[in-house]
């Protein structure tokens, strides 16, 4: 048999790890290439924070408290189809007179649960 390396001894830990080098798990790869798609991918939000600026139109003919209490009469009908076992709708949007009217149609056939 050829000769074993001899081992040094009374060494610290970090003199036994000096120069080693760990590779790469195939988890911590993985993870390292997902890492560029999630910086790149828009954070999703169901409601937006209190006070914060939001764009479009609208908001320049509505009040913050407007557009809050709007989103709140929304989610509420949501929950409310949701409910019911409705899960596929629509939202009909028309005006009547100075009225704005937002109703919410269920698709035809296989919304509902049974």
């Amino acid at each position: 048999m050829g000769k074993m390396p001899k081992i040094p001894r009374n060494l610290s830990d970090k003199d036994m790890f000096k120069g080693w080098q760990e590779e790469p798990t195939i988890e911590e790869t993985m993870l390292q290439a997902a890492e560029p798609i999630q910086s790149t991918r828009p954070q999703l939000r169901c409601m937006p924070q209190k006070g914060e600026k939001r764009e479009g139109t609208y908001q320049t003919y509505l009040s913050q408290d407007a557009i809050d209490t709007m989103e709140k009469f929304l989610l509420e009908i949501k929950l409310d189809f949701f409910k019911q076992g409705i899960s596929d709708y629509h939202v009909n949007v028309r005006r009547e007179g100075n009225t704005i009217l937002l109703e919410h149609v269920p698709a035809e056939g296989k919304n509902t649960k049974k």
